[in-house]
This record gives structure tokens, C-alpha cells and sequence, in this order.
């Protein structure tokens, strides 16, 4: 991921186009995409004019606040009743303000504050819909919030309410606008309460606006009982330089950004218990679907022995050499008539774990073009794991399509099952094969009968040299053991097959025990949906984390 604020807003941008099937995060994207252009707002406005937004109840001396930095009655003023119903701006001549788009606002240009604009609001205790909604748009405009009260109105909650959205959000400046004395305690109380809140005070300034009003209006240069004013004035007009306003500027898109990322993070905690009980859903799903392959493939006809004897001894049967060979592969054919007539008529049934074994074994094809089907039982059993598992997702706040055939689980057990057979299974098969029909043995197998068969030629060609008459026995006799000797030969050689088969047998069910237990057989779908909201939530984290450096 690229580091910085660029590459930050970057990853923001990637999240914000998410459409995917998880209902929860994709709520949030429209807020994301309302804080980005937030962000690429503030990030042009770095080097403008700073905003300040006098902000407060109702009488608590906002209008004198601006009147007595002012210099002049250029806001109008009552202790009685609210008399701001529209923003007035104070600013340098010349200044293009962004509050422009706000109806009604009024422009004094003639501030000697070359970097900053004071905003006087509406009464934020106020009643009327509309000033509070102008209340908002200024404070979600302004840098700087100028946050004005009394001794009585200080922990006014219908301030408090505008200003809790913006925690962390916007520096923020405490002026306490009537103080005849000097007792702290308001300001003590007023900073505790605002810090158990979760609020940021930069400064507090205790001042009596109205004697600075008078003063700056009698053009009386004696400071009497203005407390700090002097103080806020040198704040505004000499702290307030280019660098500490971008600073501001720059603290605030910070902390947007960073609240914004909070907002992510929380959204995807919050729902972090539910994807792990629906994680654990799924494996749970995946193991059982796991066993019952396992039960259909392992346990069922593929391991019934003959399969494999019949496999083997097909393989003897090609490649066996000789006479004991050439009767073994007689034997063979005639023996696997019973299975190759159904396959070579098309007269079998729906293809079950055999048939699938049976195109395992012998490479041959199945029905509907070389694809096999899933066993009934084992379609049932996929079926309603799936179904289960579907509704798991659909509670945890997940879209899901309609759920689709066995189509991908059939076609993946299908190649890990060719996989075994075609592959491990059937190089097993032609070593052991080999070894079998290999000349020594086939020398072997055939020395007794060829034996015979050469003792007795000797015999009759002895006689016949010397003229004697054979008994008839002999032939009887002779035959009779070639008989048995041919017997013992094949029962041997079936015998070898069969030891070699048991143990091919037992190494073929262990890989595809092996094979059939790898992850991914099944839910597919599912899981890379799973890994999809797993790395949303690493880039979530990441930009946490990033965020707090």
C-alpha cells in the first residue's frame, strides 16, 4: 500500500468504489465518498484565508465579540432576543469566501485581519430549523471554531449537540464573553467538562466584550476590567500567522482523515465477531461436506477390493509375455466382460462411486461427454450443507445470488479423483505391472510347464527311436499335470496380483484421502468472498495504522 496522505486518499478512493455483496460496508461508502471530497476540499484551501466561526446561545455576546474585535457596531446586538438570523462574515477586502453558496450571507470586507474571517451565526440554542441548519453549514466550512458563552450558558446542550460531529475534527477556541471578576471557576469547570466530552481546547481567553466594545467605541485608550482581550487580540492578529493557520488547516484534515478511517475500522470491528462465527460456519460446512466425500469415496466402492485386483491385473493383462501370461490375459478378458458390456452398449445406469472409480481406473469415458456426475447421496448431503451455509451468509449481511448447481464442487472432486487415479495410482499400477510381466518372471512362471512339455517330447521321441509303445497312461498322466502345473502358474501370478493390488490398494486411499481433504473442494464462492472481506479489513487496519503514525 503507498504510504503518505496521497497514497492514503488513494487507498480511501479504492474503498469508496467497493459494490460488492456485503451489505454493511457498502453503507458506509457514500459517507466515504462525502469525507473524501471533504478532504480534497480542505487539501486545495490549504493556503486560503482561515475561517473562524463565532459560535454560541443565544445572548451570550457572540455580535459584541465581533463588534469589539471589529472595532465598530457592525453586527447588531440584544441581550433580550436573538437578533443574528444570517451569517455575517468579517474579512480582509478582497478575500473570496467559501460560504458563498449559503443564501443571505453577509459580507463586511474590511477587516485588518489579513489572514483570518470571522463568521458571527445564528444562536445555536435556537428554535428556528433554519438557523440551526446555517449553524451546521458554517461549522462544517469553518477552520476554526470561536466557541462563545456566559456564566450561564457555558454548558448549553443544544451547542454541545452541533459541536459532538466535530470532535477532532476542528481546532476549537474558548471565549468566556462577560467576566466581571476574577474567579476561574467557571473556566476550570467549563475545560472539564469539554475534555470528558472528547474535545480539544487550543486556548480560552476570559474577556467582558461589551467593555472593549465601549472602549474601542469612546476611542478611550484605557484598558479597564477587559481582562484578556488584549490577549485574544494578539492571538488573532499576531499568533495566527500563515504557519500556524496552515497548520490549523492542515491539523483539521488530519483529523477528518483520521476520524474517517476510525469510522471504517469500527464499522468492520463491530462485525468482526460475526465473520468469525461465519468463518467457523463455513470450515464446519467444508469439513463435514469433506467427510461425507471421504465416506462416499473411501469407504465405499473404491475400496472394495476387486476394483483393484481388476485394475492390476488389466495392466498384467496388456503387457504379460509368455505362455502363463497369454492364459492370464485370456482369463482377464473373459472376467471383465461383466463390467466393459454395460460401458460399451450404453446400457448403464445413472454413473455412481464405481463408475467414476471404474473411468479412474481405466482412463476410459464416462457418460455425457467423459464428465461424471455426483453420487445421489453425496448431491443431497452438498445440497443442504450449502443451503445452510447460504443462509449463514445472508444473516451475517451478505447478498448472495442464487445458489448455483454442484457444477464446481462436481468439477473439482472430479479432478482430484483423476488427479489420484490418473496420476499416483495409475504409475503404481504400471510398476507393479512391469515388475510382474518382466522377463525372469515370465521365464520363471513358464520353466515348470515347458519343462514338462520337453520331458515328454524326450519321452515320446526315446521310443520311438526304440521302437517301443508308449502306455496310454503317460499321456493321461502328463496331461493331467500340465493341467495342474498351468493352474498353479495362473494362481501364482493372480496371487502376486493380488498382494500387489492390496498394497496399491492401501497407498491409492491414503493420497486421495489426502487429495479429498485439501481445502477448496467445495464453497468456493463463499470463501473468496470470505478473503475478500478479510483483505478489506487488513487495508482497513493498514490505514489505521498509518493514520496514527
Amino acid at each position: 500500500m503507498s504510504t503518505g496522505l496521497p497514497g492514503i486518499i488513494r487507498t480511501l478512493e479504492t474503498l469508496a468504489e467497493y459494490d460488492g455483496p456485503w451489505r454493511v460496508f457498502r453503507g458506509e461508502t457514500a459517507l466515504l465518498r462525502a469525507r473524501l471530497d471533504e478532504l480534497r476540499e480542505r487539501e486545495h484551501r490549504l493556503d486560503d484565508v482561515l475561517l473562524v466561526a463565532l459560535v454560541g446561545g443565544s445572548g451570550v455576546g457572540k455580535s459584541t465579540l465581533l463588534n469589539a474585535l471589529a472595532g465598530d457596531q457592525i453586527a447588531e446586538t440584544s441581550e433580550m432576543r436573538p437578533c443574528t438570523s444570517l451569517p455575517t462574515v468579517y474579512h480582509p477586502p478582497g478575500m473570496q469566501c467559501s460560504l458563498a453558496h449559503l443564501a443571505g450571507v453577509r459580507h463586511i470586507a474590511r477587516s485588518a485581519l489579513e489572514r483570518i474571517a470571522l463568521i458571527d451565526t445564528p444562536d445555536s440554542d435556537t428554535i428556528v430549523k433554519e438557523h440551526r441548519r446555517i449553524v451546521e453549514q458554517v461549522l462544517q466550512e469553518c477552520d476554526l471554531i470561536l466557541l462563545c458563552a456566559d456564566g450561564e450558558k457555558y454548558l448549553d446542550e443544544a451547542t454541545w449537540s452541533l459541536l459532538y460531529p466535530l470532535r477532532g475534527l476542528r481546532a476549537m477556541v474558548c471565549v468566556e464573553t462577560r467576566v466581571n471578576r476574577e474567579d476561574t471557576t467557571i473556566r476550570e469547570h467549563w475545560l472539564a467538562r469539554l475534555h470528558e466530552e472528547g474535545f480539544q481546547v487550543g486556548r480560552y481567553f476570559r474577556v467582558n466584550a461589551l467593555r472593549a466594545l465601549d472602549r474601542k467605541l469612546t476611542l478611550s485608550t484605557a484598558r479597564e476590567n477587559e481582562f484578556e482581550f488584549n490577549d485574544l487580540e494578539l492571538f488573532l492578529h499576531h499568533e495566527l500567522d500563515r504557519e500556524r493557520v496552515a497548520r490549523i488547516k492542515s491539523s483539521n484534515a488530519a483529523g477528518l482523515l483520521a476520524k474517517t478511517v476510525e469510522r471504517l475500522h469500527e464499522c468492520v470491528g463491530e462485525e468482526s465477531p460475526r465473520l468469525k462465527d461465519l468463518k467457523e460456519a463455513l470450515d464446519e460446512g467444508d469439513r463435514a461436506l469433506t467427510q461425507a466425500t471421504l465416506r462416499h469415496f473411501t469407504a465405499g466402492p473404491l475400496s472394495e477390493a476387486h476394483l483393484w485386483v481388476q485394475a492390476l491385473g488389466r495392466e498384467v493383462g496388456i503387457r504379460a509375455k509368455g505362455g502363463i501370461g497369454t492364459l492370464y490375459r485370456i482369463i482377464e478378458v473373459v472376467r471383465s466382460l461383466p463390467y466393459r458390456i454395460p460401458a460399451l452398449f450404453g446400457i448403464s445406469n445413472r454413473p455412481e462411486a464405481g463408475e467414476i472409480a471404474a473411468v479412474a481406473f481405466f482412463g476410459g469415458q464416462g457418460q455425457e461427454g467423459g464428465k461424471t456426475v455426483l453420487p445421489d447421496g453425496l448431491s443431497i448431503e452438498y445440497a443442504a450443507l450449502r443451503s445452510k451455509v447460504r443462509l449463514r451468509f445472508i444473516q451475517a449481511g451478505f447478498e448472495m445470488p442464487e445458489a448455483p448447481d454442484a457444477q464446481d464442487f462436481q468439477e473439482e472432486l472430479e479432478k482430484r479423483v483423476r488427479a489420484v487415479f490418473q496420476g499416483p495410482v495409475r504409475e503404481g499400477f504400471t510398476a507393479r505391472a512391469r515388475w510382474l510381466c518382466a522377463w525372469p518372471v515370465a521365464v520363471l512362471l513358464d520353466s515348470l510347464p515347458l519343462a514338462l512339455l520337453v520331458y515328454t517330447a524326450y519321452l515320446v521321441l526315446n521310443a520311438y527311436y526304440r521302437g517301443e509303445l508308449l502306455p496310454s497312461a503317460l499321456f493321461t498322466n502328463t496331461g493331467i499335470v500340465l493341467i495342474v502345473l498351468l493352474v498353479l502358474e495362473v494362481m501364482a501370478l493372480s496371487t502376486g496380483v493380488r498382494l500387489l493390488a492390496w498394497s496399491m490398494r492401501h497407498r491409492g486411499l491414503r493420497m486421495l484421502r489426502k487429495a479429498l481433504a485439501r481445502d477448496d473442494l467445495a464453497f468456493k464462492h463463499e470463501k473468496q468472498l470470505l478473503k475478500d472481506i478479510e483483505k478489506l479489513r487488513q487495508t482497513v487496519q493498514t490505514l489505521r495504522e498509518e493514520v496514527a503514525d
